[in-house]
């Protein structure tokens, strides 16, 4: 990754972060529930960014439709506050990497291992 990618991916996440924190999207999905933008992915040619985000308060549904319904607004405020002749269009997804690891939890919680004296104990019960 270009340094310039990495910059520009640093100031948009700061950007929309900071966007919503000041409550500057009216969306009742997105304005009633706490975003956190968890990380950029930014295209080389800076025309496409994908942006990760977690969502409290709401459906994570609900506050994605919210964000995507904003996404023309936020791109257009992007563009000028970074100053770039070009916004890059902004496309929103939601951060799983949290209910994946407590999946990952759960199930590794319920592996029973045989042990030497021949009982089983349960990974993640302490015994």
């Amino acid at each position: 990754m270009s340094v310039r990618v990495d910059r520009v991916r640093g100031e948009i996440r700061k950007e929309l972060a900071a966007m919503l924190q000041r409550g500057d999207i009216h969306d009742p999905k997105v304005a009633m529930s706490m975003i956190s933008i968890t990380d950029v992915t930014l295209s080389r040619d800076l025309h496409y960014a994908v942006v990760h985000f977690t969502a409290m308060g709401q459906e994570l549904a609900e506050v994605h439709s919210g964000l995507r319904r904003a996404a023309g607004f936020m791109r257009a405020r992007v563009g000028r506050a970074l100053g770039l002749r070009l916004a890059p269009e902004l496309r929103f997804e939601p951060d799983l990497s949290f209910t994946r690891a407590e999946q990952i939890e759960t199930l590794l919680k319920t592996i029973e291992i045989p042990s030497v004296d021949g009982d089983e104990h349960r990974l993640g019960s302490g015994a």
